[in-house]
């Protein structure tokens, strides 16, 4: 017999919420320490280049996953391939439901210079990772908590920038490849 442990949902939401907070965290002071030393705009431009390149790798590796299963590269098919853990995005937070746009909004709070940072963060890796893993589609965030909305709302249309392999935040680095 196997020996399991098992945890209450509650307790899982609450771990993977706290790695968030974390991760936020470490984003804010990365961006803060970048901002501190070469400037806003020079912040600005190091952090996209960082966030298109996770987003690129991450994107990527759904693209390679959706393919061994036989998944459709299209935007209803994000979700499914995502290496989000989104247990963490529990409803019951209302407005505070991504862990991410909660922790930031308290830096915000403090700090709204941040604010900036914090919504590129979410429209860099969003969008590079509908373009690459759909390979013809965009994305663009209409409705964003950092901004101060109630919820993210976003949609997906199609680009023939996209479809041209032109991604709007950056060209893949040498040795990455995205299939279309």
């Amino acid at each position: 017999m196997k020996n399991e442990e098992q945890i209450s949902r509650e307790f899982a939401v609450s771990e993977v919420r706290n790695m968030a907070f974390q991760f936020s965290d470490l984003y804010f002071t990365f961006v803060s320490e970048l901002r501190e030393r070469l400037g806003e705009e020079e912040a600005i431009t190091i952090a996209t280049r960082v966030l298109f390149r996770r987003a690129a790798e991450r994107a990527l590796d759904m693209v390679r996953r959706a393919e061994a299963e036989g998944v459709a590269r299209i935007p209803e098919n994000i979700n499914r391939m995502t290496d989000v853990p989104f247990l963490g995005w529990d409803a019951s937070f209302g407005r505070d439901l991504c862990p991410y746009g909660a922790a930031w909004n308290r830096r915000i709070a403090e700090n709204p210079w941040f604010q900036r940072f914090a919504r590129l963060y979410c429209d860099v890796t969003d969008t590079t990772i509908a373009e690459i893993f759909t390979g013809c589609y965009s994305h663009r965030l209409y409705h964003n908590v950092v901004l101060g909305d109630d919820a993210c709302e976003r949609e997906y249309f199609l680009s023939d920038s996209v479809r041209e392999g032109k991604w709007t935040y950056g060209a893949l680095p040498d040795g990455m490849y995205a299939n279309k």
